[in-house]
């Protein structure tokens, strides 16, 4: 082995490197405390009976998975990492440590680089088959990791709920205004038609048109009657025998009446008559007829709005609290000792062995 050291360089270059890294990491490679905790999001909604869920069949995923995805990315989120700075002062901390290598460069690095740091020192786990987070927040002191942890926790809490209770104060905003909306338009629609039973002098003019066509028919069946006697009084009375003038002058009556009803009825000239009024009276009663129900419909989906909203938090459950640890996890000395010695043989042996190759060919 001193033979082979002595021989080439490259051994002695790769010796040299095994035993710097060994030395960082068994040694120097400052301690990291790693504090865990697990979470899962959870809807207040109470579950629908709908069998299959038809956006989860084909986005592949559920709706609980979506909110942990969600929920995942804020926590590593620059507006997360701004938060622990606040709190925390996370640049002080992670720039404040012997160890050149691990730590942040400088107390006023670049947010992009300080947010890069971040997200080394912080694992955010999906766990889908249990349906869960894990986080684990790597700090130089216990406490402060157990702090990343908690803020973690108790940010990720806020913005579910905040995501939730916007959404559901959005939904509830628009049925209200769809609701005012709809009230005006009832509350003109009923105006004109109150203004039109007042210019008219009408209360309803489909029951006047009804009750006219009743009488209508009543005279003509009376017209009927008075025609057929007078036929059967002519047959033997003379023209001036007083019970058929008498009855003359009744049948003249009835066709009198008879024509002054039929003309409020309906005119050939244009001039306004009953139908015409009851046919814009009607227009006037449906339309707002329609606006009441159009009134009523926004009035039960506003109520059910509210409702849903009720009903929409999302609460972030902690299954496991975040932890105090009491033993370094991070770095993993002993793997990357390992880890390196053998990355450093192996490009060592590759090396020589090509050194090796060039030789023979120039001999």
């Amino acid at each position: 082995m001193i033979d082979l050291l002595k021989r080439h360089w490259t051994w002695r270059i790769a010796v040299a490197l095994m035993i710097v890294f060994t030395l960082y990491w068994g040694a120097f490679a400052a301690r990291r405390y790693v504090s865990e905790a697990h979470i899962v999001v959870e809807n207040l909604q109470a579950p629908t009976n709908n069998g299959m869920d038809l956006s989860s069949f084909l986005t592949g995923g559920s709706r609980d998975s979506k909110d942990l995805l969600l929920l995942r990315d804020y926590l590593r989120s620059a507006d997360m990492l701004k938060k622990l700075y606040t709190e925390l002062d996370l640049r002080s901390h992670y720039s404040d440590s012997y160890d050149v290598f691990s730590r942040l460069l400088y107390r006023d690095i670049p947010a992009e680089w300080f947010l890069r740091h971040y997200r080394q020192r912080l694992t955010v786990d999906h766990e889908e088959s249990a349906g869960m987070l894990v986080i684990k927040a790597q700090a130089y002191k216990p406490e402060v990791a157990q702090a990343i942890a908690s803020l973690l926790v108790r940010e990720g809490d806020r913005f579910m709920n905040e995501r939730a209770q916007g959404l559901a104060r959005e939904q509830v905003s628009f049925a209200e205004r769809e609701v005012a909306t709809a009230g005006k338009r009832m509350a003109q629609a009923r105006q004109q038609l109150l203004g039109f039973q007042n210019a008219k002098g009408l209360v309803s003019p489909t029951a006047t048109v009804e009750n006219i066509s009743a009488v209508v028919g009543r005279l003509e069946g009376e017209l009927s009657d008075l025609q057929a006697r007078r036929g059967a009084l002519q047959a033997y009375l003379a023209p001036t025998a007083a019970e058929l003038v008498q009855l003359n002058a009744e049948v003249n009556a009835v066709e009198k009446q008879l024509k002054t009803q039929r003309a409020r009825l309906a005119s050939s000239n244009g001039k306004p008559t009953l139908n015409r009024v009851a046919e814009e009276y009607d227009r006037l009663a449906l339309e707002a007829g329609f606006h009441q129900d159009v009134y009523k419909t926004a009035l039960g989906a506003l109520e059910r709005s509210r409702i849903d909203a009720t009903r929409t938090l999302k609460k972030v459950s902690v299954l496991q609290t975040p932890t105090l640890p009491e033993y370094s996890e991070e770095p993993g000395r002993l793997y990357n000792v390992v880890m390196y010695l053998l990355a450093t043989l192996l490009i060592t042996g590759i090396l020589h062995l090509l050194m090796a190759i060039i030789r023979e060919h120039r001999d």
